[in-house]
């Protein structure tokens, strides 16, 4: 197995961060990565894509029960002595972290999960700050969410924000207009599947009156395969 595979790297770093390499595997995952900066470079964009669509979930308060099972796996971990931000162990510990918290977030949030694991694709807009913005998800059947992450309606005023498929090569193709506040549910649309990259534009009320953009463009992101 060629390890310096980038499409290899990228589907073990994406699996690695879900939590799905596991046992002998994992732990050959993580001393790969004390020796490859790329490979680290690929986890760390990994939870950087998959950060914005955890903190998407609604707060919701957890049962007691809950922290009471987290507080004793905790304290159950043996104290560390030593720290290397190129060591194996600070990848595991790391990793025990992060499966303590997914564990939090499967027990307190089983429904959001489910549906979070049936979205075929996944784009992260942001504005010209690299701000996050808008998280749009297409399920399975086609179906678009578009949850705002932040209060857009300063930003929008009077006017309307229209979301683009962008299909490389092609012409911006309208899938609809996206609320300023809160979630958007869109109808099936097969545009996005061919559209590397999605974009909200600032149009007139009700939309563009030409099937094109007409104001500036005001966030944009790569749509990612799930």
């Amino acid at each position: 197995m060629n390890y310096r595979d980038p499409e290899l790297q990228a589907r073990l770093a994406a699996d690695y961060v879900v939590g799905l390499l596991r046992g002998g595997a994992r732990r050959r995952f993580e001393q790969l990565m004390v020796a490859d900066a790329g490979l680290r470079r690929e986890v760390r964009e990994w939870e950087a894509r998959l950060l914005p669509l955890a903190l998407s979930l609604p707060p919701e308060r957890p049962p007691a029960h809950v922290w009471r099972n987290i507080r004793k796996r905790v304290h159950a971990l043996r104290p560390v002595s030593r720290w290397s931000w190129d060591g194996v162990a600070l990848w595991r510990t790391i990793a025990g972290g992060m499966a303590t918290a997914l564990l939090a977030v499967l027990l307190v949030y089983p429904t959001q999960v489910q549906r979070a694991a049936e979205a075929r694709y996944l784009a992260v807009l942001q504005d010209s700050q690299a701000q996050t913005t808008l998280i749009v998800s297409a399920a399975r059947d086609g179906r678009l969410t578009i949850k705002a992450v932040a209060d857009l309606r300063t930003t929008a005023g009077s006017r309307a924000l229209e979301l683009w498929a962008l299909p490389a090569g092609g012409q911006p193709r309208s899938l609809g207009l996206v609320a300023a506040e809160g979630r958007t549910i869109l109808a099936s649309d097969p545009a996005i599947s061919d559209a590397p990259a999605l974009a909200v534009s600032l149009e007139p009320p009700g939309g563009s009156p030409t099937g094109a953009p007409t104001g500036p463009v005001l966030y944009s992101g790569k749509v990612l395969g799930l």
